[in-house]
């Protein structure tokens, strides 16, 4: 509407300017029929004139005779013309001086039409800046109040986003509490990069707070901007552009709204990346846990197998060397040997038994040491399962005992013999 009138106002100014320049127009084409009657009346003069000088030669070509007679009436005629002329020059000067009062007349009326025009163009210019300026207050109160709506929605949404954020992460912090409460209890060192991550959680929600914060403080920031729009505003009110300032505002607020979109976005997809990377822990450490126990099943069935190898070997041989002294014992008695004979035949047989318990040493020797070896396994990886935070009921749940052995806790290559 503003456009409109001003268009309209403009127009009528045009048209003002029009007339005037009409009316300028109407002054020079009478100035200009004025210079061309004084030309005719200076022509017709010139005429006489030279109508005269041609009389004058033919009076004189018809004779001298006639010379004192048409002296007279050339005086006569003469002095007719001259007259005229005079009276031409003083009608000439009168016309001169009655153009001059219509030219002087016609520019004091269009003085007095002009100061119309501009007294009606003041009054019109006052109504319309007054109108600008309660349009301009309008408009500003309705884009405060707009601003204010929008902060409101804007921490509102806020509200919520941190809302949400503080509620999942104490349902995953409850969440992964319980679940390491009921499985691995004193899982120490998984419950400290645990924790860790919670914190870091902990300092992400408190990063998103603070640019939640931030984003409200650069919300009030925007007043600043909003007052320079309306200086602008004010600065250029004749020429009516405040549309352009709407627009980039709105496009501002809109690029902002998506750039708060894209955080929030980013947010979740982080969110998404610690998830699976808990998710990723939790496999190793079952894989990890499957693999223990795998191999100590392994260990366990070879020791036993060894263990018991050896055992019937150990047995065969005992029960082999009670045979063989039975033998020969009775080989003794039934032979009837000298003392030095039978002597001879016991060292011979004592050096073989030794030889033999030489040989059953090293294989109870091997037996100890594969059992100490077992028996180090077993610790070893019963210790640490204990640092992974796996409670010593579970571990003895798995059914593996250490073996019975005289041996100490040396490494198992440092078992002696006897």
């Amino acid at each position: 509407m503003i456009e409109s009138f001003y268009e309209i106002t403009k127009q009528e100014i045009q048209d003002h300017e029009n007339q005037i320049m009409a009316k300028d127009r109407e002054m020079e084409i009478m100035e200009d029929n004025h210079r061309v009657e004084v030309r005719v009346y200076v022509q017709k003069v010139k005429h006489l004139d030279y109508e005269h000088k041609n009389n004058l030669k033919r009076v004189q070509t018809d004779g001298m005779g006639h010379m004192d007679e048409e002296k007279d009436l050339h005086e006569h005629r003469e002095t007719v013309l001259r007259s005229t002329k005079q009276s031409l020059k003083l009608e000439l000067k009168e016309r001169d001086l009655s153009n001059e009062d219509e030219i002087e007349q016609m520019k004091q009326a269009h003085e007095k039409n002009l100061m119309k025009l501009r007294e009606q163009f003041e009054k019109n210019n006052a109504a319309l800046e007054a109108r600008c300026q309660q349009r301009l207050r309008d408009l500003q109160e309705s884009l405060e109040l707009r601003r204010k709506v929008d902060i409101h929605e804007i921490e509102e949404r806020k509200n919520l986003h941190i809302n949400d954020l503080m509620k999942n992460h104490e349902k995953a912090f409850t969440q992964i509490k319980n679940y390491y409460n009921d499985i691995t209890k004193d899982n120490l060192r998984l419950i400290d990069s645990l924790k860790n991550e919670i914190a870091a959680m902990k300092k992400k929600a408190a990063a998103n707070t603070k640019l939640m914060h931030d984003v409200s403080q650069e919300n009030k920031r925007l007043s600043e901007p909003l007052a320079a729009a309306i200086q602008e505003v004010e600065h250029l009110r004749h020429e009516l552009k405040d549309e352009q300032k709407d627009k980039l505002s709105l496009r501002n607020a809109k690029a902002r709204l998506l750039y708060l979109a894209q955080q929030v976005h980013d947010l979740k997809q982080h969110q998404a990346e610690l998830t699976m990377k808990y998710r990723t822990m939790e496999s190793d450490r079952n894989a990890l846990y499957d693999t223990f126990e795998h191999t100590v099943q392994t260990i366990h069935k070879k020791g036993e197998c060894k263990n018991l190898i050896l055992e019937q070997r150990l047995a065969s041989m005992d029960d082999q060397h009670a045979r063989k002294g039975a033998q020969l014992q009775e080989i003794l008695l039934a032979a009837n040997l000298d003392p030095v004979q039978a002597r001879r035949v016991t060292e011979t047989l004592g050096t073989l038994l030794d030889s033999k318990n030489a040989k059953i040493r090293k294989l109870q020797y091997s037996v100890t040491k594969e059992s100490k070896a077992y028996n180090d396994s077993l610790r070893t990886f019963t210790q640490k399962l204990t640092q992974f935070g796996i409670p010593e009921e579970e571990i003895r749940a798995l059914g593996f005992k250490p073996l019975s052995s005289n041996a100490n806790v040396n490494p198992a290559g440092l078992v002696a013999t006897e």
